[in-house]
């Protein structure tokens, strides 16, 4: 363990604390860069949140590949699963560290959602829901909600197409994010609900298409 994760998990000398129900030394972390930039992945090093009533920053150390960041900062979201099953989203600023495979970053908590492996946020956008059945049919709608495990659509027929539709049922999905980007991804019915309105669970999805969900949804975060 690095002097960094030792002092991550003791606590440091100004006043921060790791919180209890925050993440752990050694915990997964996925970087979204701001922008068209790779997302990272690496494990966390230290987190130090403030004490009640001071600066809001928080503060973390991921290891990651090495980086060619030489001094300059770059706007990222950072998730992180928390010890008690929580998903938090830090918006932050990323800076080199003290070697290549060191990123510093200083942010607020953008979002955090409690025992939920992805961030949902509100999403006004087109979708094509392609229904397997005794025939195969195509319904359009609208999503209500999206995150990079599902999503919550309400359908165009309204009710009309609730009654076809199945607890379990195996659909495709088409969300148009932009004119670019239209990401097609299997998954099934989770829930049906009133008012024309539909629960979508996604299988295991492509690393492409959870990137380019994710940003969309913490581009979205106040």
């Amino acid at each position: 363990m690095t002097e960094t994760a030792r002092a991550g998990s003791a606590g440091a000398p100004d006043g921060r604390r790791e919180p209890e129900s925050g993440p752990t030394v050694g915990t997964a972390v996925t970087i979204v860069p701001a922008g068209d930039v790779r997302l990272l992945t690496g494990l966390l090093l230290s987190w130090e949140e403030p004490v009640s009533g001071a600066d809001p920053t928080v503060r973390a150390s991921v290891d990651i590949s090495p980086t060619s960041m030489h001094g300059q900062t770059l706007p990222v979201w950072a998730t992180v699963q928390a010890e008690g099953g929580d998903t938090i989203v830090l918006s932050a600023e990323a800076r080199r560290g003290a070697s290549a495979h060191i990123l510093d970053l200083a942010g607020r908590i953008a979002a955090r959602e409690p025992r939920r492996r992805s961030v949902r946020a509100p999403a006004h956008l087109d979708v094509d829901l392609r229904v397997e059945g005794e025939t195969v049919r195509t319904l359009s709608g609208r999503t209500l909600d999206l995150s990079a495990g599902g999503c919550r659509i309400a359908l165009e027929g309204g009710e009309t197409d609730v009654p076809s539709l199945g607890t379990g049922q195996p659909t495709d999905v088409v969300i148009h994010l932009d004119r670019e980007n239209r990401p097609q991804m299997s998954g099934y019915v989770h829930a049906v609900r009133p008012g024309g309105q539909v629960v979508i669970r996604f299988e295991e999805l492509a690393p492409s298409y959870v990137e380019q969900i994710e940003r969309y949804v913490y581009a979205t975060l106040p």
